[in-house]
């Protein structure tokens, strides 16, 4: 069999390309603040949808929309990296090929919002005409405070991360707040795939926050120059965000939000 066709090196191959694919989007996550706002705002539709119970055809074009505008920053960012390989110096068709790309962003992004708004704005008129009953939260209530709370965990870091003493104690508090807001989140509203999606997005978040800031550090002498600071972050991330997720699990399972799951 020739080694070309080998399965074993077919298979390296395939994982080879993951990686690199993985390595363009922490690249992008880490270098272009328009993505992070992306990402933010996908963690934040995509939780609204499971608090206010979305259809599946409405969700899945939401999904859509979403997906496609940090697709099209990510291509944006290639056609800018190539463009600035070209030459330093400034040329009007360099000018209007970045501008171009841009401005594809920018369609997506605004086509995104309108739908946005189409299938949410609606729902939130209804939910806060809705008369109030003293004294007890709904389950839509309580699926939208879970679904700000999985979005304020992250700014919690974000306005916190360049305190030199508390950087990695909030790293931690945050994922795993975010992690047990979207368990909370997502097994009241019986959407575990959401789930899966919000921690992995959570997980970008954070850790490209934390990128930046380890960056500021190895810059004032804070922490070691040798630390591999694109994915340091990760190491408190992740397992935050999975023991928060254990965490919120038993809250609602076995604690005192379990009397949700009938409703």
């Amino acid at each position: 069999m020739p080694q070309t066709h080998h399965p074993m090196r077919a298979t390296r191959e395939v994982l080879r390309s993951f990686v690199y694919a993985f390595e363009g989007l922490l690249y992008t996550m880490h270098t272009q603040r328009n993505m992070r706002f992306h990402i933010f705002m996908a963690i934040l539709i995509l939780a609204f949808n499971v608090a206010f119970n979305i259809p599946v055809y409405e969700r899945a074009l939401l999904l859509i929309v979403i997906c496609l505008v940090p697709a099209f920053e990510i291509i944006n960012t290639s056609i800018e990296s190539q463009a600035d390989y070209a030459g330093p110096e400034r040329h009007e068709l360099i000018k209007r090929a970045k501008d171009t790309a841009a401005a594809a962003v920018l369609v997506v992004a605004l086509t995104a919002m309108a739908m946005g708004g189409y299938v949410l704005l609606p729902r939130f008129v209804h939910f806060f005409q809705q008369p109030a009953t003293p004294g007890r939260i709904t389950s839509v209530g309580l699926r939208l405070i879970m679904s700000v709370s999985v979005v304020g965990s992250i700014l919690l870091f974000w306005i916190f991360r360049s305190v030199k003493r508390v950087f990695f104690p909030t790293l931690l508090l945050a994922s795993l707040a975010a992690g047990g807001t979207t368990a909370v989140l997502c097994i009241i509203g019986r959407d575990p795939s959401t789930a899966v999606a919000l921690l992995f997005l959570c997980a970008l978040e954070l850790n490209a926050f934390a990128r930046g800031e380890f960056e500021v550090r190895i810059h004032k002498e804070w922490v070691r120059p040798d630390l591999p600071f694109d994915v340091e972050g990760f190491k408190v991330v992740v397992p935050g965000l999975l023991l928060g997720f254990v965490g919120g699990s038993w809250v609602v399972w076995w604690g005192p939000l379990s009397c949700f799951l009938s409703h």
